[in-house]
């Protein structure tokens, strides 16, 4: 395990420098073009383009910080795996294509890090090589696909221009269709509705995985994506406004399923599907400061609550339902006092780091003109949060164990280190990076009521998810709606169908041309050509022997 302290150090140190990089960067207002030009082949330039400026080297940053705790909460996590160098060769891997993807700035070189995601996060899903992680990885890398070939498609529209460096283009000659394709590709990686179903059956990973790739890096990157290219969504304001539509389902369908999902890390992943529709939906109401300002915050709180479910599951022997659960505060304490504090800042509880993000975005959602039911939806779906935030409280500390008569479990030395790292990030960390990012002031005038609504919000959303609790509790198998939600409004069933006709597509197009009459037809005329020519090489090597016989006795003869 030397190597996992060795390389958990050297991101740490790297993390650090990051962050007096920023700081110099805030404070100068520093920002960097570095273009490397490879070739220029019939006016295309390709051309590698890396771009720093402050949102890049916190996102960096952050990316560090939360990979080097990771492998700090793996010495011990993966302590028995017998692949454990493989595994930390392959987060390796992730990491550097997070990171280039947050430096490249034109779309070659963001599709090299997507594609390093999309790949390396499959084989991370279906780490644990059953049937279940199987069909996750499939499922989770063909919904990625259909993300890659938007952006694949948009290369090849930008080929026009003879350059791919979206910041630098002229918005005029910029088509509906290369706009669609972009956000097609965000819109996969972030988990939107439709293509919400991967998110949740991607949780087959190890729980470290699941802290770095579904909280800070993988189901980011397409917000990331979607605030570098902000110019481009307001060109066309009926599709902005259908993607608006979109952000907002998903963070009420995931809101709602999550409050009665009983899987404990698809709740975690479904309470980042519905943080990942405030941050789309916060950016397409034009407030792409703030979107950037939640996703960051976001991270760190996320990350250390899967660090706190993950050693909560290794206890419990590895079993996932939150109804077994209860009765932990004396054998985990402090993991319990980290669990809770990041899931009172996932709810936006006052002065807790999601406060500041949560707060501001509700403030300033009432200055925009939306309609009383899109303001109605979105106050509900946040209320969804303290919904399903509460009940994990509930489960963990008043239930009663019914796992097992006789168990005990204890906090980890290793574990609880990278929890406490994360756990001063969450606390401290959105009053420190709200004055790093908005260094100017805004005044929001609001009346008393309006400026305690995140409070009142909280309160009541806690009263609700106690009565759905007690009402899910006593006629849960009554009541179908109930296994409706479950069941994630069967977008899963929608999803592998036509990841299973796709597939049993192509392997039939395998089958019937590849090993078929194709291979026949194929296969005999490659023969018949080959003796053909191995005819007509002997029949031209006889002739080339006959003329040199012929004109060397000519010669011997004549002479």
């Amino acid at each position: 395990m030397l190597i996992y302290l060795n390389l958990g150090i050297l991101m740490l140190m790297f993390s650090f420098f990051f962050m007096f990089m920023l700081l110099k960067f805030l404070i100068l207002k520093l920002k960097i073009f570095i273009e490397f030009e490879l070739m220029k082949i019939f006016g295309l330039n390709f051309s590698v383009l890396l771009y720093f400026d402050y949102k890049t080297l916190m996102f960096i940053m952050l990316v560090l910080m939360i990979s080097s705790m990771i492998i700090f909460y793996s010495i011990e996590y993966m302590w028995m795996d017998m692949f454990s160098i493989r595994f930390i060769y392959i987060l390796m891997l992730f990491v550097f294509s997070m990171l280039l993807m947050i430096v490249g700035q034109n779309l070659l070189m963001i599709l090299l890090g997507w594609d390093g995601l999309g790949l390396i996060s499959y084989c991370l899903v279906i780490y644990y090589n059953s049937w279940s992680s199987y069909f996750s990885g499939m499922l989770t890398i063909l919904t990625n696909r259909l993300g890659d070939i938007g952006l694949l498609l948009s290369i090849s529209m930008m080929s026009m221009y003879g350059d791919w460096n979206y910041m630098l283009m002229n918005f005029k000659f910029v088509n509906f269709f290369m706009i669609f394709f972009l956000m097609l590709g965000a819109f996969t990686k972030s988990a939107q509705v439709p293509f919400s179903s991967w998110l949740p059956m991607a949780m087959a990973a190890p729980t470290p995985i699941s802290s770095l790739v579904h909280s800070s890096t993988l189901v980011t990157a397409g917000v990331y994506l979607m605030i570098r290219l902000k110019n481009l969504m307001f060109l066309n304001m009926n599709f902005k406004f259908f993607m608006l539509f979109l952000s907002l389902m998903t963070m009420f369908f995931s809101g709602m399923v999550a409050s009665f999902e009983n899987d404990f890390k698809k709740i975690i992943a479904l309470s980042t599907l519905s943080q990942l529709g405030i941050m789309m939906l916060t950016l397409l109401l034009g407030f792409s400061m703030l979107s950037f300002f939640h996703l960051v915050i976001h991270a760190m709180f996320k990350s250390l609550l899967f660090m706190c479910a993950g050693l909560i599951l290794h206890s419990m022997n590895n079993n996932q339902d939150v109804r077994y659960l209860g009765g932990m505060s004396k054998m985990l304490l402090l993991t319990l006092i980290y669990f809770h504090c990041s899931n009172l800042a996932l709810c936006g509880f006052p002065f807790l780091s999601g406060f500041y993000s949560k707060d501001m975005i509700l403030e300033l959602s009432i200055f925009n003109n939306l309609n009383i039911l899109i303001l109605l939806m979105f106050y509900i779906s946040l209320s969804f949060t303290v919904i399903y935030t509460f009940r994990l409280i509930y489960y963990s500390i008043f239930n009663l164990m019914m796992f097992n008569s006789s168990w005990m479990c204890y906090d980890s030395v290793l574990m609880n280190f990278s929890m406490t790292m994360m756990f001063i990030y969450s606390v401290l960390g959105g009053s420190l990076f709200s004055w790093f990012v908005f260094d100017s002031l805004m005044l929001i005038i609001l009346e008393n009521s309006l400026k305690y609504f995140l409070n009142i919000l909280i309160f009541l959303s806690m009263l609700v998810g106690l009565f759905i609790f007690i009402l899910n509790k006593i006629i849960s198998k009554k009541i179908l709606l109930f296994n409706f939600m479950k069941f994630m409004w069967f977008m899963n069933n929608f999803s592998s169908f036509f990841s299973k006709n796709f597939l049993f597509f192509g392997n039939k197009l395998f089958l019937e041309m590849d090993k078929g009459w194709f291979e026949k037809i194929s296969k005999d005329m490659i023969f018949m050509i080959y003796i053909n020519f191995m005819k007509l090489e002997n029949f031209i090597m006889m002739l080339m022997v006959s003329i040199f016989f012929f004109f060397f006795f000519m010669i011997i003869f004549y002479f």
